[in-house]
């Protein structure tokens, strides 16, 4: 395809339109073309998502679970959520016409489109309009920056208050990037982050640090019986009571992914993590949610596995999430709805 018409179509997205034509030249340089047959998938529902496609040729689709939710052509752009959070893709892509896409990488995003006010106001504004939650107060935000892109283009605003706005925008876009989507409770990389944190406040302060990891029992059962909306509302309360239990300001509740949730217990022994463990576990079995796909009982349960450790000089901080999943593979083997504490090490 000509450079000039690629570009034509490439400017189709707002994101991309906004950006100087020598910027979108060597953004389109360093960029991957790729082509796709009629059927061809180019990524699927769980995939790692680490880079975003935009369409110059053909038509694509949307599907998730198994069913289309959307129909995309040139200009439309696709992945950039599972991007930004680092996380898995929530829907798969595959052509549905001989069609031709441009990739964007994690690299290029950041240094290519992160870096341009304008361009990351539109991409923000495309959020807006594709977000199911709060859309009122996301509307408000779009005009918001749309008025301050435009202030910027007619006006030539101050630099310092073109700064201030964009660290609100970028503030907002980390603090996106650190919550679930589903649940509203910390993801993993806001744990992982949280827990390099504090292993080494522990290992300065000698004070102990605790993990419950949570696995809802016969979660795959449940969704195959009851269905994926049933399913993510199951995940919702659960995360609900994780949160509520957890509820010092130096606690965090997160979802490390699927139906596995984990627990950071700051200057925490085994004897308070583990009473805390069976505090959620007799919760969550209260809830007294339906679940007739599980031989460990009537309603909806879950297993716990706790560990414990003072961080200290030559002590990985992987070594205490280790010793907690291998608890809560002893919790499982006894037959699940159970609290299993590891060793003291």
């Amino acid at each position: 395809m000509e450079l000039d018409k690629k570009l034509t179509l490439l400017r189709r997205a707002p994101f991309l339109d906004a950006l100087p034509l020598n910027a979108l030249r060597s953004l389109i340089g360093e960029s991957r073309e790729l082509s796709l047959a009629p059927g061809e998938v180019l990524f699927e529902e769980g995939d790692p998502g680490q880079s975003m496609y935009v369409v110059v040729r053909g038509k694509v689709v949307i599907s998730k679970q198994g069913k289309r939710i959307a129909v995309g052509g040139p200009g439309d752009c696709f992945g950039e959520m599972a991007l930004i959070e680092s996380k898995e893709r929530s829907a798969g892509l595959s052509a549905l016409s001989d069609a031709t896409v441009v990739e964007i990488s994690e690299a290029q995003f950041r240094q290519k489109i992160a870096t341009n006010p304008r361009a990351l106001f539109a991409l923000l504004g495309t959020f807006s309009d594709r977000s199911r939650k709060d859309l009122e107060s996301l509307a408000r935000d779009n005009r918001r920056l749309h008025e301050y892109a435009a202030e910027v283009e007619l006006a030539n605003r101050e630099l310092t208050e073109i700064r201030q706005q964009l660290e609100e925008k970028n503030l907002l876009l980390e603090r996106l990037s650190t919550l679930d989507t589903l649940t509203g409770i910390p993801n993993r990389r806001r744990f992982d982050d949280v827990f390099r944190q504090e292993w080494k406040r522990g290992a300065r302060d000698g004070t102990p640090l605790s993990l419950v990891y949570c696995d809802i029992d016969f979660f795959k059962g449940y969704n195959d019986a009851y269905g994926h909306q049933a399913g993510d509302e199951c995940l919702l309360r659960v995360a609900r009571v994780l949160a509520e239990a957890a509820h010092r300001p130096a606690d965090l509740a997160a979802r490390y992914g699927g139906e596995e949730f984990i627990v950071l217990l700051v200057d925490t022994g085994p004897v308070g993590a583990s009473i805390l463990a069976e505090r959620m576990r007799v919760r969550i079995e209260s809830l007294r949610i339906a679940h007739r796909a599980s031989s460990a009982g009537a309603f909806l349960t879950a297993s716990f596995g706790v560990a414990t450790l003072i961080p200290r000089p030559g002590l990985r901080s992987e070594e205490l999430v280790e010793r907690a999943d291998r608890a809560l593979y002893a919790a499982k083997q006894k037959g699940r709805n159970r609290v299993a504490s590891a060793p003291a090490g």
